[in-house]
């Protein structure tokens, strides 16, 4: 069902909608396929205009409680990421544990660097599942913010502590599995501590590399052109300031 286009009919539009709902609130609704073939299925509607009863939208994410399974639809085209959910489920069943698979999913980590006599060194992990070469990053918690996420990943992963360089933010989007769509944030950051302490469960290893260095180890195109961009940003900050 993810990713579907669907039919849905909302049952409480008492209950406040708007697209400008922060954070967004869930609606009990009905889900019908197009095609019409399948039984109707309860599930949940999200960022529709106020008052609707009757639309169309894409099932952005799938709700198991137990054995209980539900769907959340959304407008076509509109982005929901799990932390976002996640607390719409919570206003509404309160406490109650559910597992959530969403269409759309979040992550964010940093650029992190050091100087080195002349040169930027940038820390590269690589992890344990993928056996690739990137940068430490994960996925976004429970009312947090992008930077806030990168701080924690980082220090998480490999032990850091790193103060965030405004100004910088680059993002990546892939499919890493079938219909899942995801966006990766990536800031620049100064590495305040220099002893790295790897999560075992997560990274395999690490190296402080050089912009040449971490070509010949990088395997996808978007890790490259991400710190091809933040070696370009540093350097045009340290040019605007010849003390550093």
């Amino acid at each position: 069902m993810l990713g579907r286009q669907v039919k849905i009919t909302v049952e409480d539009t008492s209950a406040p909608t708007d697209e400008l709902e922060k954070p967004a609130v869930l609606h009990s609704g009905i889900i019908t396929e197009e095609n019409a073939l399948s039984a109707p299925k309860k599930g949940y509607a999200i960022g529709f205009p106020k008052g609707m009863k009757k639309g169309k939208g894409t099932v952005i994410a799938v709700v198991n409680k137990g054995i209980q399974e539900k769907y959340i639809v959304a407008p076509q085209g509109k982005v929901y990421y799990a932390p976002q959910l996640s607390t719409a489920l919570s206003r509404l069943d309160g406490k109650k544990a559910h597992r959530l698979v969403c269409l759309y999913e979040k992550s964010c980590g940093a650029v992190v660097y050091r100087q080195e006599g002349r040169d930027l060194r940038f820390l590269l992990v690589k992890n344990k599942n993928g056996r690739h070469w990137g940068f430490p990053k994960g996925h976004m918690e429970k009312d947090e913010t992008e930077q806030q996420t990168a701080i924690r990943e980082v220090r998480e992963e490999t032990g850091l502590e790193i103060e965030i360089c405004d100004g910088f933010r680059e993002t990546s989007l892939y499919r890493p599995f079938g219909r899942i769509k995801k966006q990766v944030v990536f800031f620049v950051a100064k590495s305040k501590t220099h002893h790295v302490t790897l999560q075992k469960t997560e990274i395999d290893t690490f190296q402080w590399a050089t912009l040449y260095e971490a070509m010949k180890l990088f395997r996808y195109e978007n890790d490259l052109r991400v710190l091809t961009e933040a070696e370009k940003w540093i350097l045009a900050q340290k040019s605007k300031k010849p003390h550093q």
